[in-house]
């Protein structure tokens, strides 16, 4: 969803695409509860959380919140489902950068430079959440493998696919190298959650972008490749 409207920078995800509201039944009460849940269920998972200390962080009563969702497991659902559609959101944007790049190059700048523009803590916890709820919840499970694993896989393997048919790129196991960037992308996005809860990691996001786009480079754009 694209808004031209001055929004608060905890709904946007990246540049002017708002992350909330996405429902046509959304409220702005509602969707504070969602953005503040997501956090404080990514933080301390959903065991450890209360109705009261969500409701606590938003400043209603716990009363008040039962008036939007009927119970703690409906909410999460709702911000679970929430984490996915905001997922989705995210490679539409992706699908129409990489399909405005006129190289090889230009393709991987788009894969790996856009995560590191999702700066919003609240997209970075709300992806993080659904990774480490899996387990636990087969709603997260669900999502996680369907969503955050087979669609990017297949996502970025179609683009791959369509340059090695353009020429822009020599054949390579373009499934092999989706993999392994949709779990850099999850990963970088757990770094990012370090950052924020100022445990520093042993690594930037951007360098291990760059590193592996130097790798990819390599396998499919030798004879272009300068190191």
């Amino acid at each position: 969803m694209t808004s031209k409207q001055k929004v608060d920078p905890k709904y946007k995800i990246f540049g002017d695409v708002v992350s909330l509201p996405l429902y046509e039944d959304s409220s702005k009460t509602k969707d504070h509860i969602i953005l503040e849940s997501t956090i404080l269920f990514a933080k301390k998972g959903f065991d450890a959380v209360s109705i009261r200390d969500i409701a606590a962080v938003i400043g209603i009563k716990p009363s008040s919140l039962y008036n939007h969702f009927e119970s703690k497991e409906a909410l999460f659902d709702a911000v679970i489902k929430h984490a996915e559609d905001l997922y989705l959101l995210y490679f539409q944007h992706l699908d129409s950068m990489i399909k405005a790049s006129g190289t090889f190059s230009e393709i991987l700048d788009v894969i790996f430079l856009e995560p590191i523009k999702m700066s919003n803590t609240f997209t970075c916890y709300a992806f993080s959440l659904v990774q480490t709820e899996q387990f636990r919840y087969n709603r997260a499970s669900m999502i996680f493998t369907n969503t955050f694993l087979e669609y990017s896989i297949n996502f970025f393997k179609k683009h791959f696919d369509d340059c090695v048919a353009k020429g822009l790129c020599q054949p390579f196991d373009c499934r092999t190298v989706s993999m392994v960037i949709m779990h850099s992308v999850l990963i970088g996005i757990n770094l990012r959650v370090h950052e924020y809860l100022e445990q520093h990691p042993p690594y930037s996001f951007a360098e291990m972008f760059n590193d592996l786009k130097h790798f990819i480079m390599r396998i499919a754009c030798p004879e272009a490749y300068e190191d």
